[in-house]
Order: structure tokens, then sequence, then C-alpha cells
């Protein structure tokens, strides 16, 4: 094979290895956006449960301030 035959596999090779190593990157990246979505998703659900319980608080203190006044 000629020189240039070797340039050109020697490139070749070289930007394999640079998408393979930029898929790993990518690969990471993804691993950690989906760590971040999953401690969102879990937040959202707290935040959901308190806003359940204030709700229900709410009701309790509509029901006492209002529930004379609807029952007179």
């Amino acid at each position: 094979m000629t020189a240039d035959a070797w340039t050109i596999i020697g490139t070749g090779i070289a930007i394999l290895v640079a998408i393979a190593a930029s898929n790993r990157s990518i690969r990471a990246e993804i691993k950690e956006l989906r760590a971040h979505v999953y401690r969102l998703e879990e937040r959202i659900n707290q935040l959901g449960e308190r806003m359940g319980r204030l709700e229900g608080t709410l009701d309790v203190v509509r029901d006492s301030m209002f529930g004379r006044h609807d029952a007179a």
C-alpha cells in the first residue's frame, strides 16, 4: 500500500476513535440527565404530597370558619 492509503486508513481510524469517545461522553451526559430527571420527579411527588396535605388543612380551616355560617 502507498503512504496515501495508510494516511487515509489512519485518518479513518482516528475518526472512529473520536466518534467512540464522543459517544461515551454523550452516554455519560444522558446518564447524568436521567439522574437529574429522577430527582426532579421525586421532588415533584414530594411537593404534590405536601399540596395534598395543605389542601386538607385548608379544607378543615374553611369548614371551621364557614361551616357554622352554612349551618345557621
